[in-house]
């Protein structure tokens, strides 16, 4: 399954990651950015057939209420009861339990020169930003003082994990025009792909 998202606005750098239960201090930007490609992925699980009709056994899901283990129940469903972080349910596309990966292909537009975001040594912190805004938050701390807005119950994102992408290629170009130097624009080519066929992802591909 291949299919593009678009961000505009600004992307900071990630320096490091938080150490012993620190404040990520970017965490409040990298869930802008989430909440961005959030509205996108909605739209594709409501306009992709294969997405929208994926059903998955309900006795499979521990966290799932059902009647009986036969029972079919939709996989956004499924994905959300077993997502929780403080009040939020997330739907993560790429999934272990799907045998999914993807890889990511960004055309990446900024303000700069062309060559000076590698020469600065910059462009791989702010890649790292964009990939943290495209899975779930790993834990609570991540969602610290955030509650879900109306229309994100669930709240879908592209993966569970960033060691779900596999394959990374970008491309940079001039941004054209005047405005905040700050701003970019990225479209990201996302292709997922099963890590092996199964009878629940022979529809994703």
């Amino acid at each position: 399954m291949k299919f593009r998202l678009i961000y505009d606005g600004p992307l900071q750098s990630t320096q490091r990651d938080p150490q012993n239960g620190q404040r990520d201090r970017l965490i409040d930007h990298k869930h802008a950015i989430r909440r961005a490609f959030h509205e996108q992925l909605k739209h594709l699980w409501s306009e992709k057939k294969e997405l929208r009709n994926w059903s998955v056994y309900a006795g499979g899901w521990p966290n799932l209420p059902h009647q009986s283990e036969k029972e079919q129940v939709s996989i956004t469903e499924a994905l959300a009861s077993q997502n929780v972080l403080n009040d939020y349910r997330f739907v993560p596309l790429v999934t272990e339990y799907s045998n999914l990966h993807c890889e990511l292909d960004i055309l990446f537009m900024r303000r700069d020169p062309p060559g000076s975001l590698l020469s600065a040594g910059d462009l791989d912190n702010r890649i790292k930003t964009l990939i943290d805004a495209l899975r779930m938050p790993a834990n609570a701390l991540e969602l610290e003082g955030m509650s879900p807005q109306e229309g994100e119950d669930p709240f879908f994102c592209l993966m569970e994990d960033d060691n779900q992408v596999t394959g990374l290629k970008v491309d940079t170009d001039t941004l054209l025009g005047g405005g905040d130097p700050r701003r970019v624009q990225l479209v990201v080519t996302v292709n997922v792909k099963p890590y092996y066929l199964t009878i629940g992802n022979s529809h994703i591909g």
